[in-house]
């Protein structure tokens, strides 16, 4: 194990002991508008999550009913 996943493992140890939803590893992509709804967040993800892999392109909802927080900036 890399000195970064030993880090990576004892945040999510760290996020699951104080109750607090882990940070997916995420790059914002934009948001997609629609027509009569206020459309979506779209993140493609760094890391999977149940049911999507790497590289996948989800909402943030999505992200959000996995048990996951978002990332705190959107660089775009």
């Amino acid at each position: 194990m890399t000195m970064l996943q030993h880090f990576a493992a004892a945040m999510r140890i760290t996020e699951a002991a104080c109750g607090l939803k882990p940070v997916i590893r995420a790059r914002y992509e934009g948001h997609q508008f629609g027509e009569g709804c206020d459309g979506l967040d779209l993140w493609t993800l760094l890391e999977p999550l149940p049911g999507h892999p790497v590289s996948s392109t989800v909402s943030s909802d999505t992200i959000k009913r996995a048990g996951f927080s978002l990332p705190n900036v959107k660089v775009r």
